[in-house]
This record gives structure tokens, sequence and C-alpha cells, in this order.
């Protein structure tokens, strides 16, 4: 016990809220602090990421859409956040399939929720099920040290079922202004980059530059390979850094979403089982079998 204080919410909070108002109304959300980071998880939609702050200093990207509760075209209800989870059905376009996968909308039923002078931990349950097809459960585990600023989460997927299925999995991990502003750059050991459409081949050479906000450029997606499994995002201007490690040997695959219009202003950096698109390679997960994912992001003042 410490003598210094009577309630640990001073320290580390984690609270559940319901949004009252606008396209967001009835999404189950859950406000953290360990006392330098603050974030808000989103249990209506996967116990995704949906808001990151690094000592006041918004990190992740929200798109002109915000949170949108109702089932709507993508294109006018993803929110992007620090966090959206692509999966398990499918990663990108692809004919017959809704575009990133059904699990960022399947809610998050919250087991645990934690918060004391040490830190916060909530753990969630997300299951993927149909009628004569799949039986998987997702259990997320988000933790925080008091005043870190860095998150972990922590995914196990289990096959409950009696076949063996397929799945793929992306965490599209977005960072947004002002971390992602005119002189900042990404950092990291690539081994291999490949473009994923001629106007991206034609601008490959400054994919690890952030450009200034365009009226009228499309955006470009990157995908890359890393021995090392780490990528940042450092802005020296601001003074602050966002790093993004992940479990390489379940997630091979690093993706670059680098989107410069102005009001789309984003990059995305996606620890992914396989490519987008047609490229998706569905891996395996016998009955009763189990895979566990890993990402951590980081932020620090530099």
């Amino acid at each position: 016990m410490d003598r210094r204080i009577g309630n640990p919410a001073q320290l580390c909070e984690a609270m559940r809220v319901t949004a009252t108002d606008g396209p967001a109304r009835g999404a189950d959300l859950i406000y953290v602090s360990n006392g330098r980071l603050n974030f808000v998880l989103n249990a209506s939609n996967c116990l995704d990421i949906l808001r990151l702050w690094h000592g006041g200093t918004n990190i992740g990207f929200l798109t002109k859409n915000g949170l949108y509760t109702a089932n709507d075209d993508f294109s006018r209800t993803f929110p992007a956040g620090m966090l959206y989870t692509c999966g398990l059905d499918n990663i990108g376009a692809r004919e017959g399939f809704k575009i990133h996968g059904r699990i960022h909308s399947v809610p998050a039923s919250i087991k645990e929720l934690r918060a004391d002078e040490k830190g916060v931990k909530i753990v969630g349950e997300i299951r993927l099920t149909e009628l004569f097809g799949e039986n998987i459960t997702v259990t997320r585990t988000v933790t925080t040290s008091f005043g870190s600023g860095k998150l972990d989460l922590h995914d196990e997927i289990v096959n409950n079922g009696f076949k063996t299925e397929k799945y793929c999995i992306l965490y599209h991990v977005n960072a947004g202004y002002p971390l992602v502003d005119d002189g900042a750059e990404i950092v990291g050991q690539f081994d291999e980059s490949i473009a994923r459409t001629p106007w991206a081949e034609k601008n490959i050479g400054g994919m690890f530059k952030i450009d200034p906000p365009s009226d009228d450029i499309d955006e470009m997606v990157f995908f890359h390979r890393q021995s090392v499994p780490s990528v940042a995002i450092a802005n020296k201007k601001l003074g602050k850094k966002m790093t993004l490690t992940y479990s390489k040997d379940t997630l091979p695959c690093l993706i670059e979403w680098k989107s410069m219009g102005s009001g789309d202003y984003c990059i995305g950096l996606e620890p992914s089982t396989c490519w987008l698109d047609d490229y998706v390679v569905g891996r395996d997960i016998l009955p009763g079998g189990r895979v566990e994912n890993s990402i951590s992001i980081n932020v620090e003042d530099i």
C-alpha cells in the first residue's frame, strides 16, 4: 500500500463508457490512463485501439468518418484509429469478401478489467462463428504499466471446431498528425520491399520519407520483409518516436500504407500473416489448435 494515495485511479485508470450521440451512439468504449499514455479501446469492435495520446500529443490517425457504429459501406465507416484489426477471413479487397474481413465488426466480451497502481490489464474475447462454418475464439489481452509509454497487445487464436480452418490476420496500426508530418521518417531494417501498384513503384524511392499533405495524390502501399521485426516513425521536430514491434514467427509480413492526401494524412504500419488482396494466403489452424500473435506500441520522447 502507498500512503501517498487513497485511490489507485490517480495513477492508472480504466473506465467503461457508452457513447450517446451521433454516429458513435451505442459504442462500448474503455478509456485508459497510465500516467503517460491515454488510450481508448473499442469493445464494440474487437477491442481495437481507437485513440492514443502520449503526454497529451495525439499519435493515431482518425478518418473523417470517426467512430461509426452503423453497418455501411467500408469507405464511409472506416475509422482507422490507432489499431484496426483485419481478418480472419480476408485482408484487403477480394471479390466475395468484406473489405478487411469480419473481425473488426465483432464485439468483444470483456473477461477481465484491472487497473491499480502498477498498471492496467484488459482481456476481451472475440468469437467468430457460423452455422456449418467456423468456431474460432480470439482472446485479446491489452496491458500497460504505470508511467510507461508502451502498450502490449497479445492475441490467442483458438480453433474450437472439429475441422481445420484457414485464417489470415493483419494489425492495421495507423499513425497521424502531429507525429506524421513533413520531415518525419519511417525507420527500420528492411530486407526486401515491393510496391503494390505501378503508382507505388514509381514512388518507391521515397517510401520511407513523409511528405507534406497534397490535395491531389493517391495512396501508396508497399510490402516489406524484416529480419528484425521493428519499425518506427520518428519526428525530430516534434520530439517523439513511435516504435512498433511484432511477433515475426506468426506475422512474417509488414505492409506500409502511405496516404499523403490532405485530410487523409496517415502512415499505416501493418504486421500481417500474408500480403493483401489476391495475394491472401490462409494459414491452417487445426481443430483444438492455437496461434499466438503479439504487437507492442511504444512512444517515447527523443
